[in-house]
C-alpha cells in the first residue's frame, strides 16, 4: 500500500496494525472496543474521525504495508 493510504489511522494513537496468518494487513480501531460509534476495522482511508488523536511516537505507524 502507498504511504498515507490509511488516512488519519496512519498516525492515530487508537489504530493498531493487524496481520493475518495469510499475510493480509488490516488497521483495527481500539476505540471500537468500548464505543459503538467506531468500526473495529474501518474502511480506509479514514478522512474524518471523532476519535482521532495524533500518536505521540510518529515512528510507530499503523500504516498497512
Amino acid at each position: 500500500m502507498e504511504p498515507g493510504c490509511a488516512g488519519l489511522c496512519t498516525n492515530c494513537r487508537h489504530a493498531r496494525r493487524v496481520q493475518s496468518d495469510r499475510g493480509s494487513v488490516f488497521v483495527r480501531c481500539e476505540l471500537a472496543l468500548n464505543d459503538a460509534r467506531f468500526e473495529k476495522y474501518p474502511r480506509l482511508p479514514v478522512l474524518v474521525c471523532a476519535g482521532y488523536e495524533r500518536r505521540d511516537d510518529p515512528s510507530a505507524s499503523a500504516e498497512p504495508e
